[in-house]
């Protein structure tokens, strides 16, 4: 079963973690990044978490998304949680693309 989700979120101007999700498809999520803005460029890079306070870098996931382009990464990480980390005070639109094997348990919230 497919599993998508996207919002608009605002890259801090100082470099943070601006979204997270749980690791828990059966692939690898692929997650594009798509920058809002045509003037700045937006860093971002993939972390990756046991417990949502010690963040750890995913290594091969650091990236910079141009003024009205975008990315995407497939996000290979062996923690429960994934967050991105991005930057540059613009707005991105963010879509995780999951695959799940069967019915999933909980569709999450709309």
């Amino acid at each position: 079963m497919q599993s998508t989700k996207s919002a608009v979120y605002t890259a801090p101007a100082v470099a943070d973690r601006v979204t997270e999700f749980q690791n828990s498809a059966d692939l690898p999520p692929y997650v594009s990044v798509e920058n809002l803005d045509s003037s700045v460029s937006v860093p971002i890079k993939f972390q990756e978490s046991d417990d949502g306070t010690n963040w750890t870098d995913i290594a091969g996931t650091t990236n910079t998304v141009g003024p009205s382009d975008s990315v995407g990464v497939v996000v290979v990480a062996t923690r429960a949680k994934i967050a991105l980390h991005a930057g540059g005070n613009a707005r991105i639109l963010v879509s995780v693309h999951r695959t799940i094997n069967g019915a999933p348990i909980n569709l999450g919230s709309a």
